[in-house]
């Protein structure tokens, strides 16, 4: 009995390990088709998802492949209309090679006209330099036949005119003071005056001024002085040179400044003679301008 008991209780442990096995495969069956099932749904909502991604990838790669088709088109455009650009540029190019070549040739021109032009410039300068030079010769050929002539005119007109012999004043010491009298433009003008007991600045047709080195510029006016072709003027004046010592108490030569023009040396003469025939004594200077220049020191005695 206790063997039977002993088989029966393996028995029961036996069932009792096989079941649980059974159950273990069971509950392991089961939760691998759980899980089986749950990896199927995430695997297909994947797949599900992929699908809409490569439609969505279709999609946006026929988008590209139209953008690329609009870009080759515009690209086509482009470089159409870049070489029409640039066949006219080389039309443009050509035209101005072309204006280039036409201002070389016509630059060329003006220059072998300016060449030409400048050259008969310098011929017309040297023909001209040649005349200039002609000129300057025929007149200094008439000038020295003109000169010729009047020579010969004027040795006629001496040789008809009697010679006239003229002595010159011998030099003398003499306590005498000298009497300035310039002889100019035909007259004369004594640059003092006699008055009772002094002499005085002469102002009658001169003009007195002293400059800063305290010398007498002496200006004459031609229409005024004395006219010594008036016999009583002369007369008069050569008078009061001879009466000074009784006026002035002083004795007085004609100093005589005679200007270098056509009248006064024959107005001299005239003063020279009358003088001489009442034994007053000159002296003469000629002078070839005027102003008369004059210093203090040789201003004649007592000029106020």
């Amino acid at each position: 009995m206790a063997r039977g008991e002993d088989e029966g209780g393996s028995l029961d442990m036996l069932l009792d390990t096989l079941c649980n096995t059974f159950g273990g495969i069971i509950l392991i069956a089961l939760l691998l088709a759980l899980s089986v099932n749950k990896k199927s749904v995430e695997l297909y909502e994947k797949l599900v998802k992929t699908d809409d991604n490569e439609s969505e990838l279709i999609r946006e790669r026929e988008q590209l492949k139209n953008s690329l088709l609009d870009l080759q088109d515009e690209h086509v455009e482009v470089i159409e209309d870049l070489e029409d650009d640039a066949d006219q540029m080389r039309e443009e190019i050509e035209e101005i090679k072309d204006n280039l070549d036409d201002l070389n040739s016509d630059a060329s021109a003006v220059e072998e006209l300016a060449k030409r032009e400048r050259e008969k410039v310098e011929n017309l300068r040297e023909a001209e330099k040649m005349e200039e030079e002609e000129r300057l010769s025929l007149e200094e050929q008439v000038s020295r036949l003109e000169t010729i002539l009047e020579h010969q005119e004027l040795s006629q007109e001496l040789k008809k005119k009697p010679y006239r012999k003229v002595s010159l004043p011998q030099q003398k010491d003499t306590k005498k003071k000298p009497l300035p009298v310039i002889v100019a433009h035909g007259k004369m003008y004594p640059l003092i005056k006699f008055g009772i007991g002094k002499t005085m600045k002469n102002e009658e047709g001169l003009t007195w001024n002293q400059t800063a080195d305290k010398r007498f510029q002496i200006k004459v006016d031609p229409s005024k002085g004395v006219d010594p072709e008036d016999d009583q003027n002369l007369e008069n004046f050569l008078s009061s040179v001879r009466d000074a010592p009784r006026k002035v108490r002083q004795d007085f030569f004609l100093n005589l400044f005679v200007f270098s023009d056509s009248e006064s040396f024959g107005v001299f003469n005239k003063i020279r003679d009358e003088a001489v025939l009442r034994d007053l004594d000159y002296n003469w200077l000629p002078i070839s301008e005027l102003p008369l220049m004059m210093k203090a020191d040789n201003v004649p005695w007592k000029i106020q």
